[in-house]
């Protein structure tokens, strides 16, 4: 084939692809596809999308070449073109012959649908922000009072029944959440595939799709929202139902769906406070690329040669693997702590040191993952290929 039979040809990339805003990723920025036939998706770089995007059945690879000529000072050649177009097609991701078969349509859910409009204003991201806000509130009201919470709660946590009821009200609470996330996701235009509130399951479709980072921070908060709103709720029973039982019961419950509330804001993986943190700042692999990051600032990769990041992705990473350096070794020292007293009595001062040990190789190992090789770096959680993993960069 010759040059200017290929250079002519017109390819037009598939109209029901996804296509993600522009992502973080140490420090390259990455643009996530998703084939909504096969459910597969793929990692483009900036200029791998910049050719992708023009490929519309108008534009030549001669023109869409003088457009990317002019953009990056350089001009591709045919092998370039020949390879990202195989790749293209083999991913199924150009449009075929005629009569190919569309995309399925995507599942709905009809009740899920009724409830997102009925509360329709209330799962906007300005009101979940001031839920928020008085979520906030409350909790500063929990612990304000924790002391006399914690000694009208304690016989409930030696009671079965009490105790079982705790679990059934922890269930539900963590039901509403999962409804929660599931209600903002299709009120901001997401799509729920599956939402079991029994196993407690919730699976958004095209989530990290969305438009503005802010949405889906904003899905990520809901579920803690609801917690808090729940939290709301039983503070509310507590202070109308009369009687000693109802006042252990609901002071247990209180704290329990405080604690359920708090821990769904931290910003660790996997919990929500994760997500959000990764939303906000843009960035995919959070955790991982801020751990490469601080070990690449400390000269600890010799054989791979200091990579130089940009000043913004050295503060968001550099900040973000402080936080979780000191949320690690925090943990570590209760564990270290409550395990050593445990031992204590048995092992003597020796009631530490494996505790200790144990900690210190777990710790270890999970520092060691960005200094292996093929680590993650190109890959999404979700995404199972990668286009340019194949071919050169342009």
């Amino acid at each position: 084939m010759t040059s200017p039979a290929l250079l002519g040809k017109r390819p037009r990339l598939r109209d029901d692809l996804l296509f993600s805003r522009p992502l973080n990723r140490g420090t390259a920025t990455v643009h996530l596809v998703k084939d909504r036939r096969s459910g597969r998706a793929f990692e483009l770089s900036d200029k791998e999308r910049f050719l992708v995007r023009r490929l519309d059945g108008v534009r030549s690879l001669a023109e869409v070449g003088d457009e990317y000529a002019a953009a990056y000072g350089r001009r591709l050649g045919d092998d370039h073109w020949v390879r990202l177009l195989w790749l293209l097609h083999q991913r199924g991701l150009l449009v075929g012959r005629p009569g190919e078969p569309e995309a399925a349509p995507v599942a709905r859910h009809d009740r899920l649908d009724r409830w997102a409009r009925l509360l329709g204003r209330l799962l906007s991201p300005a009101s979940v922000a001031g839920w928020g806000l008085l979520v906030a509130a409350l909790l500063v009201a929990v612990a304000w009072h924790a002391g006399p919470l914690w000694q009208a709660a304690r016989p409930a946590f030696t009671d079965p029944l009490s105790l079982l009821l705790l679990g059934l009200l922890a269930w539900a609470g963590a039901a509403v959440h999962e409804f929660a996330h599931a209600l903002t996701a299709v009120r901001l235009g997401a799509t729920v595939k599956r939402i079991n509130l029994v196993t407690l399951t919730c699976q958004i479709e095209d989530y990290a799709f969305l438009p503005r980072r802010r949405d889906q921070a904003v899905i990520a908060a809901a579920g803690g929202v609801a917690n808090g709103m729940v939290l709301l709720l039983a503070g509310a029973l507590l202070a109308a139902l009369p009687g000693a039982f109802a006042d252990r019961l609901f002071s247990a419950y209180v704290l329990v769906a405080a604690v359920q509330t708090i821990v769904n804001f931290v910003p660790l993986p996997p919990l929500d406070g994760y997500k959000m943190a990764s939303h906000l700042l843009d960035t995919l692999d959070l955790a991982p690329e801020s751990r490469r990051y601080l070990y690449t600032a400390l000269g600890r990769l010799p054989r791979r040669g200091r990579v130089r990041y940009p000043r913004r992705a050295a503060v968001r990473l550099g900040l973000y693997g402080l936080w979780w350096l000191f949320a690690a070794a925090s943990v570590a020292a209760c564990v270290i702590s409550f395990a050593g007293a445990l031992l204590e009595s048995t092992l003597g001062v020796f009631g530490h040191v494996l505790p200790a040990a144990v900690v210190a190789l777990t710790l270890a190992g999970w520092l060691a993952r960005p200094r292996r090789a093929g680590s993650a770096g190109r890959s999404h959680p979700s995404h199972q290929q990668n286009i340019e993993a194949h071919k050169r960069k342009a």
